[in-house]
């Protein structure tokens, strides 16, 4: 129904067997809206890389989120961890599969004040303070990238035009 509607599906918040039943069901491209790579940090949230390449074989992408819990561990650069899994996306499946969708709030202490008052509907093991990339780190994940060898045409795509390709596919 959600392919008959324009509707582009997404497979951020499901688990695995969610993701592989919904993405062979789905005649479009779906996507991982803001998911990182479990095979470089090992959290819940984070996908396969099964996952990845289920998504990119229909012709997906996976979105990386600036989470700092779903990035690396405290303490580590988050910059250089978000680098890292967007290109760990590509070595994986290529630059037509991989973008960025940081996941920031603006409001930052209003989301503080939620997740306290809202502590017993999540489960064990999340923060209570959320780390984020923000908007403004964008130049410096460029460079990462860049330093890397991505080109410009690849750094469109992760940027931006991957977004683009799947909103023309899908949208009505």
């Amino acid at each position: 129904e959600m392919n008959a509607t324009g509707m582009t599906l997404c497979c951020s918040h499901t688990g695995e067997r969610t993701a592989r039943e919904a993405l062979d069901a789905s005649t479009q491209a779906a996507i991982f809206s803001h998911s990182n790579c479990a095979a470089l940090h090992d959290h819940r949230r984070n996908i396969s890389d099964d996952m990845i390449r289920a998504c990119a074989a229909q012709g997906g992408v996976v979105g990386i989120n600036g989470i700092g819990d779903f990035l690396c561990a405290p303490g580590d650069d988050m910059i250089a961890a978000f680098v890292h899994h967007v290109d760990h996306v590509v070595q994986l499946v290529g630059p037509d599969h991989a973008g960025i969708s940081l996941d920031y709030c603006y409001d930052q202490q209003e989301l503080l004040d939620f997740l306290a008052t809202m502590k017993h509907s999540f489960p064990d093991g999340y923060a209570s303070d959320i780390r984020m990339i923000a908007p403004e780190d964008l130049p410096a994940i460029v460079d990462g990238l860049s330093a890397l060898g991505y080109d410009p045409e690849s750094l469109g795509k992760i940027l931006h035009g991957n977004w683009l390709r799947i909103a023309e596919a899908n949208w009505r």
